[in-house]
């Protein structure tokens, strides 16, 4: 008996390397990856590679982040993990097949003599079955509930593409707005610089006072100071753009993904399709659409299904269960089913059922109030971005208006009709019509990027 025995030990350890070894084989190479990533110092670290974008639009920015910000692997995974509970649920009801194999000695002692030496030892080994017959519908209600955790995991990976595209591209135009306002900044400096050379000109022919001078080059300081502002907000632009395509510095600087354009104030190029529809037809299209409400409500499912599974736990559950022996005595074998009913547990059964509807009911109402705060917020972006459209065309006017203005003081001063003070109000009026221009015309495209981010669609693009 006992090479029956060794024959159940060698079946089942091989059943476990088979089935196992590929298993370990994955574990151990994701672990190596997380070790090494998990360093605190840069020993087994490689040098990140340099990354060139430029020329690149929009939109291959924005796949370039869904393969490179963590937030989207961290998504994959938790589908990962879904679907391998999925797959433990459903394991349950298939029929479950165990190996066991031991060794025990005890004493035999005759009477009340004891003695050591008096020893029995016994081998064990067999195979075991055992099947679930009924459980009254909680495996079902499990496995209901896995798979709309499946669906709300992979609808929160939609979502949070959706959040990676709003946050290249709000980084995106923040910084060709902030590119803009620079040139802005620049084109105000030269007008006081300018006017600087003319004052000292015209004070050198005695036609204006010193006083004038002076007010120039106060104004042309405090010019020059705005365009080292607007520089620190490209720079600060720059790096929020980096990151949101999930590079970290010594990957990427800001020529390495977008050069500066050559004249940023006058080419602004609209990268999304402007759309029409109000907040009413916004929020009936995200109903269908809005990924992030699809989580929800594959979540209220799975609330639902953990109901059926309270309920159904209060029934018995019927199973069939059979043994096969190899050792003494040899070829035994053992079959019987079985009811297994909790009677006493304080009503801990109960409990769970109520429990479960008021998670459910939480559920609902998450789902009743995330359609509320969409409502809201797409009210919010449709008239952002009908307001933002409104103000381009009036900013457009107020350049021209501006620009004919400055030009028309500047001969003015230099024929001694206007003050020093007509210049620096219409030095600033240009100036500040060129920067509504610029802020009206990318607040727009925002607003356009955040009305694709809660209705989940992304209309044709250019």
């Amino acid at each position: 008996m006992h090479f029956l025995t060794r024959l159940g030990l060698a079946a089942g350890t091989a059943s476990l390397l088979v089935s196992g070894c590929g298993t370990i084989d994955r574990a151990r190479r994701a672990q190596a990856e997380a070790e090494v990533a998990g360093l605190d110092d840069s020993a087994g670290r490689e040098v990140a590679q340099r990354v060139d974008l430029r020329g690149s639009r929009l939109v291959d920015y924005v796949a370039w982040a869904m393969n490179h910000r963590p937030s989207i692997e961290a998504a994959h995974l938790s589908i990962s993990n879904a679907v391998l509970e999925l797959s433990r649920v459903t394991s349950d009801r298939s029929l479950q097949m165990g190996l066991s194999a031991g060794y025990s000695q005890s004493t035999a002692n005759p009477g009340s003599h004891f003695s050591w030496h008096q020893n029995r030892g016994k081998f064990t080994s067999d195979v075991s079955f055992d099947l679930l017959v009924y459980d009254f519908g909680r495996i079902d209600a499990k496995e209901r509930q896995a798979r709309e955790r499946v669906v709300a995991a992979q609808r929160d990976l939609a979502d949070e593409e959706f959040v990676v595209f709003k946050d290249v591209a709000q980084a995106y135009f923040t910084l060709l707005q902030n590119d803009a306002l620079l040139e802005v900044a620049r084109t105000n400096e030269f007008q006081y610089a300018e006017h600087l050379r003319q004052a000292e000109s015209l004070l050198s022919a005695g036609e204006v006072k010193k006083l004038d001078v002076l007010k120039a080059r106060v104004d042309l300081s405090d010019a020059r100071l705005a365009t080292i502002n607007a520089s620190n907000d490209v720079v600060t632009a720059g790096a929020a753009f980096i990151r949101s395509l999930g590079l970290s510095a010594d990957q990427a600087s800001r020529e390495d993904v977008m050069a500066v354009a050559s004249n940023a104030l006058e080419n602004a190029r609209r990268d999304l399709h402007p759309t029409s529809y109000g907040a009413g037809e916004a929020l009936d299209f995200a109903r269908t659409n809005a990924p992030s409400l699809m989580v929800l409500r594959a979540q209220l499912r799975a609330a639902s299904a953990e109901v059926d599974y309270a309920i159904a736990d209060l029934f018995p559950s019927l199973s069939f269960s059979s043994a096969f022996s190899f050792a003494d005595p040899a070829w035994n074998w053992s079959w019987g089913f079985k009811a297994v009913q909790s009677v006493l547990d304080g009503f801990r059964k109960r409990t769970a059922v109520d429990e479960a509807v008021v998670a459910m009911e939480q559920a609902r109402v998450a789902l009743e109030e995330a359609e509320q705060n969409l409502s809201r917020d797409l009210a919010v972006a449709a008239a952002n971005r009908d307001n933002a459209r409104v103000s381009l065309e009036t900013a457009r006017i107020e350049v021209a208006q501006a620009r004919e203005n400055l030009d028309t003081v500047v001969e003015q001063y230099r024929l001694g009709d206007a003050s020093r003070i007509d210049f620096t109000d219409a030095a600033g009026g240009f100036a500040s019509a060129l920067g509504a221009r610029v802020k009206a015309f990318y607040a727009g495209e925002i607003a356009e990027a955040e009305l694709i981010r809660l209705t989940g669609h992304v209309p044709p693009q250019k």
